[in-house]
């Protein structure tokens, strides 16, 4: 964008800034925004810094690597845990927030005040106006994610050797990896989306938060379907194999030596000198459990992030075409 100021003698010059046109226009306008977005990542950053910190200084105090605090001091692994939850509930309305107070009023609050018809009659073309406002909703949603996520994910990774370990939950899976940007950038698109539909920011802010909310119970659904389960069988009196060690256990059985399955509460009402002979009766030896490994997670994340960023995609693409066809 270019100032103008008066030299002595009234001779009018220029000057230039690093942002112009439709940059600058775009920055000016959600400046508050911006500034917020980035003093929250700010905060949130620095806070999972301290955080992470004062548990490892906790744990190291207690002994640990050495030592295994899980066993001889659980308040502190406790304290750690709900250290962790609380700092990865925080992140999980992230997507939500985003989506709501960003993506929702983007372009249905330039639609309802007039500005989107003021902008694009004037010299700025229609798409290259769109696509500017839709960058600047890209950026505020992936790049704090993105920061914030790998500072979760480094925490995480560090407090997993020591903590209950469930990655599969949403506390871990949806705060680690890719997942967090993607999902954040999913919501954040299908609000803008909302708003172009509705032409009016309450209306599509309402409307938005119950996507989003739909949105996190059906990424719920989907997240353990993103792995391939497998059965691991070990005899009754034994410890489970090395394999179950970080594994997420979906189910239990017992189970016969050719792999016939049992419930897993099967025999256990029979009297205590009946049971062995219930169990010998129908020929059961062995627990069997269904679980996904560990090591599937991080394929897991990753495919679950690019089925949202390819349904983000095909929301900018919506999104585009309707403008395109129908005057904002």
């Amino acid at each position: 964008m270019s100032a103008v100021s008066y030299a002595p003698g009234g001779t009018a010059t220029t000057k230039r800034g690093p942002l112009r046109g439709v940059v600058w226009l775009v920055t000016r306008q959600h400046r508050a925004t911006i500034l917020t977005v980035t003093a929250l990542t700010v905060l949130t950053a620095a806070w999972i810094i301290h955080e992470r910190g004062a548990m490892m200084d906790a744990f190291h105090s207690a002994g640990w690597p050495g030592k295994d605090i899980a066993e001889s001091d659980p308040d502190l692994v406790n304290s750690a845990q709900r250290r962790v939850s609380r700092t990865a509930t925080i992140l999980s309305v992230l997507p939500i927030v985003l989506a709501v107070f960003i993506g929702a009023p983007l372009i249905a609050a330039d639609q309802e005040q007039g500005t989107a018809q003021l902008v694009t009659t004037q010299s700025v073309p229609r798409m290259r106006w769109l696509l500017h406002k839709l960058g600047l909703a890209l950026v505020l949603s992936l790049v704090p994610t993105i920061i914030l996520g790998a500072l979760f994910t480094w925490w995480w990774n560090d407090a997993r050797a020591v903590i209950y370990n469930d990655w599969l939950s949403g506390e871990v899976f949806d705060n680690t990896g890719p997942v967090l940007p993607a999902l954040t950038v999913f919501t954040t698109v299908a609000a803008i989306a909302v708003g172009v539909l509705s032409r009016r920011v309450l209306v599509s802010m309402v409307v938005t938060f119950g996507f989003a909310i739909g949105t996190q119970v059906g990424w719920t659904l989907i997240r353990q379907r993103l792995g391939t389960s497998q059965l691991v069988s070990y005899p009754l009196d034994a410890d489970g194999p090395a394999v179950l060690r970080d594994s997420v256990q979906l189910d239990n059985w017992v189970s016969t030596a050719d792999g016939k399955l049992f419930g897993w509460g099967t025999c256990s009402d029979a009297a205590e000198d009946a049971h062995d002979a219930c169990l010998a009766g129908k020929g059961i030896v062995n627990n069997t459990v269904e679980y996904i490994g560990f090591d599937q997670m991080q394929g897991m994340q990753w495919t679950g992030a690019g089925i949202l960023f390819g349904l983000t995609v095909v929301g900018i693409g919506f999104i585009a075409y309707r403008a395109s066809r129908r005057p904002l």
